[in-house]
């Protein structure tokens, strides 16, 4: 399948932007129930910083993504690499979002808005991965 370069770049940088929503999100919509939860057993302090680490993860991935797609001329050895792990490492953030949308959904009727949104978010973020790695060997090499 012969896929321009001008649509590989235009890929990655729409799968930075469905990353940096996923971060918005997590900051404005998860994040503040989630440290105001009172049902029992309820762990705000080690919950919100592992949202911290997430939310900072997926910017780094979409910045990433944004240098590549401007900057690369074409499929390299290390272009490749980069852009696999890059897609790797957002599919695993994408399960530690679902995890967490588990875990909330039992939690009743004041949580479920965060389950959900948690769940959209891992499948964004499941979406921007399989589309990263998809991307990393589609697009043109070198010429």
């Amino acid at each position: 399948m012969k896929v321009s370069l001008l649509f590989c770049r235009r890929m990655l940088l729409a799968c930075a932007v469905l990353l940096v929503a996923v971060a918005i999100v997590v900051a404005l919509g998860v994040i503040p129930p989630v440290q105001v939860a009172t049902f029992p057993g309820a762990t705000p302090e080690s919950a919100v910083p592992a949202f911290w680490v997430n939310i900072g993860l997926n910017f780094v991935a979409a910045a990433t993504l944004v240098f590549i797609a401007i900057w690369s001329k074409g499929r390299s050895w290390i272009s490749t690499s980069i852009l696999v792990v890059i897609g790797l490492v957002i599919m695993f953030l994408g399960i530690a979002l679902t995890d967490a949308a588990f875990a909330y959904q039992s939690e009743g009727p004041s949580m479920q808005t965060v389950s959900m949104l948690l769940f959209f978010c891992a499948a964004a973020d499941f979406l921007a991965g399989a589309l990263v790695v998809t991307i990393a060997f589609l697009r043109p090499k070198k010429t």
